[in-house]
């Protein structure tokens, strides 16, 4: 431990080991004054015994490295004024350093609101209401952080902070922050929760920058607020988002904003009477404000392509009267954003989708070499579906231009999506089963279900499957529901998600076919309800935002070859090795990943009408969508028409994305179902 202290700041100090302590040490030091402190922390936990009892009521200011759990935030607390129960202590702590610090789950609960709280996140990611009630000051953070987590500096002394990069901030965060005057945002701020500057009474303005997503009343009972600038590029931003602010009167859009909620932008705000577009909009749904006595029209000196009310937030769709400024501006903008790497959900709210508008709009202006920079950051970006943007007549102008050819034949060479598999980064195999004692089984219905035992009556299941081996009748009942329930793409009834009730639906509706979704729902609940374990498994492509053209199949257990089998009823298609042996998807993936050979069934096709093609069924169509593949854990019939089931979605290492729950140890995803 090194221990520094200006000499000007204390009457009597003593000091036992200057320099280097050993992690037994208990350093005694006394001062009257300010006192400060640089420490390493070389294992979780350990903090308490680094610093000593004598020196936690003394120091002032506190710099830290290392990791830090529970235990070690609990004694930081204490120093800041605030001990576990939240009562007052004899600290001095108003200064805390902790940008070359992380946080490790384990040791004590540092403070009990809501029930005993523990360091359960990852490193970068600071703990809900770690500093509640502390009297700090001033605190400086990692440079990039996950999460400030909720209520993390509520009731604080803070006065000023600089927000992470790229971090989420939970709501509640800085609530009756009474003292903080000066908020630094980022760069680029994934998220900001509802409720994160309630009562902050001496804040006067925020501007933001580049902003993935601002919710349903970010802002409500600031009560300082004046001012709301987001100078940047800013993808989503909620109706309703600011909410009894008594004192704001201006919010200004100064950048790119991709869409908006509405009708309400504002409500409760007593003194607002501006609300400034001056950068580029392209769909906005605000239509009003509510009670807001001195707030008219919106003012638009930029450009807004949609609005939910032209009479309150004037728009226009005709870029000739869009300033080439205000165009490039915005195109230079949203370049900046695809670039970064962005977490929030609403990072992938049809991103590059807005990117081709921005293309189209430049060409259309006239701006040839800006729209081509757009175009060609799609196909940087691993953009895969070069006939939209050949389709597209917005591109008419550009199509004889050499480098257009090359954005498109670029895009062309994204599409070999078995390169894309073979590319992408492993599983983390066996992760859950290494950090999670015991890992969360799956579960399938019982034996005897009385709903699986009305299916399998309604369905006469039994008659269906047949008497064959295992394999066959796993294979007749499959053929039977092609055969029987079409493929109708765009078309699932509105009914609940379960067997009966799905195909039902259909009779009723008059239609005699469903999409994927629904045949593997049904396809699934017909083999539970004849004792295989089944569930449905959606698969993806990487680049699902832009391309709705996912699949849904079948997986089931087979006992005579004790593993998952995969069975499509949409294309009647099953996937084999090269001896014959029936394959689940995340098998067909490892094959194609490696090169290993594949084979599918020479029956596969579509309604009857068309035969499907290996080529077209695994090379492209299998290869495409089985980038990210998600399930339920409770496999039980309706289960998708439940309330906030637990929902998965198997992932490469190291990739982040918003579909369900991310996990990424397959040898969990493909567990054995008993």
């Amino acid at each position: 431990m090194h221990i520094t202290l200006p000499s000007f700041c204390f009457r009597i100090v003593m000091v036992l080991a200057v320099g280097i302590v050993s992690p037994a040490g208990t350093g005694m030091l006394y001062a009257r004054q300010d006192a400060s402190a640089h420490i390493s922390v070389k294992s979780p936990g350990t903090l308490p015994e680094l610093l000593g009892e004598g020196q936690k009521y003394v120091l002032t200011a506190l710099s830290i490295e290392g990791r830090l759990n529970g235990t070690d935030l609990r004694f930081l607390r204490e120093m800041a004024g605030s001990d576990y129960h939240r009562q007052p202590t004899a600290g001095r702590l108003r200064t805390l350093d902790l940008s070359r610090a992380t946080f490790a789950p384990g040791g004590e609960a540092y403070i009990d609101k809501d029930g005993p709280q523990h360091v359960a996140g990852g490193p970068l990611t600071l703990p809900p209401f770690a500093f509640r009630e502390c009297l700090l000051e001033k605190i400086v953070l990692p440079e990039r952080m996950d999460t400030l987590g909720t209520g993390a500096f509520e009731y604080s002394a803070l006065r000023s902070i600089r927000i992470p990069e790229g971090s989420v901030v939970m709501g509640w965060a800085f609530n009756r922050c009474e003292n903080l005057e000066k908020v630094e945002m980022p760069q680029h701020l994934a998220e900001l929760g509802q409720n994160c500057f309630r009562d902050c009474g001496s804040l006067g303005s925020l501007r933001f920058h580049d902003v993935e997503y601002l919710p349903y009343h970010a802002f409500e009972e600031a009560t300082g607020l004046e001012e709301i600038v987001v100078d940047g590029t800013l993808l989503h931003v909620d109706g309703w988002f600011c909410h009894s602010c008594p004192r704001l009167r201006r919010i200004e859009f100064g950048g790119v904003v991709l869409t908006a909620g509405g009708p309400p932008i504002a409500s409760n705000c007593p003194q607002l009477s501006e609300i400034l577009f001056s950068g580029f909009a392209f769909e906005i749904g605000y239509g009003s404000v509510e009670n807001c006595p001195l707030m008219g029209r919106c003012t638009v000196t930029g450009a807004v392509m949609g609005s939910g009310n032209p009479g309150f937030l004037p728009s226009s769709s005709e870029v000739r009267l869009i300033s080439e400024p205000v165009l490039q501006r915005a195109a230079d903008g949203l370049r900046q954003m695809v670039g970064e790497k962005c977490v929030s959900q609403w990072a992938y709210f049809w991103k590059n989708g807005f990117v081709r508008r921005m293309a189209a709009l430049l060409t259309e202006r006239g701006m040839t070499d800006e729209a081509l920079k757009m175009l060609q950051l799609l196909a940087e970006r691993e953009f895969p579906f070069p006939a939209q943007i050949t389709s597209d007549s917005a591109f008419a102008p550009l199509k004889s231009d050499s480098r257009f050819q090359a954005v498109v034949e670029r895009m062309a060479q994204n599409a070999d999506f078995r390169r894309m598999l073979r590319l992408s980064p492993p599983y983390d195999t066996g992760s859950l089963y290494r950090r999670t004692e015991p890992p969360q089984r799956m579960t399938f219905p019982a034996a005897g279900d009385s709903v699986l035992q009305r299916i399998r009556d309604y369905f006469q299941a039994d008659y269906i499957a047949g008497t064959g081996s295992e394999i066959e009748r796993l294979k007749n009942v499959m053929f039977w529901l092609h055969d029987r329930i079409r493929h109708r793409g765009n078309f699932l009834p509105a009914s609940r998600r379960s067997a009966i009730d799905l195909v039902e639906g259909c009779r009723q509706a008059g239609s005699d076919g469903m999409n994927a979704r629904g045949q593997a729902i049904v396809l699934a609940e017909i083999y539970q309800a004849l004792g295989w374990p089944a569930r449905f498994i959606t698969c993806q492509s990487k680049h699902y935002k832009d391309d709705r053209d996912a699949t849904v199949v079948t997986v089931v257990w087979s006992f005579t070859l004790g593993k998952w089998v995969m069975m499509d009823a949409s294309m009647a298609a099953y996937v084999t090795d090269e001896d014959g042996m029936l394959l689940h998807p995340g098998e067909i993936r490892q094959r194609m990943k490696d090169g290993r050979p594949l084979r599918l069934n020479a029956e596969a096709n579509w309604n009857h009408q068309e035969s499907v093609t290996q080529e077209h069924y695994l090379d492209y169509y299998m290869a495409k969508n089985l980038y990210y593949m998600s399930g339920f854990v409770q496999n039980v019939p309706g289960i998708e028409s439940q309330r906030n089931p637990a929902y998965y979605t198997l992932v490469p290492e190291g990739e982040n994305i918003k579909i369900g729950i991310p996990v990424y140890d397959d040898a969990w995803f493909w567990q054995k179902p008993f």
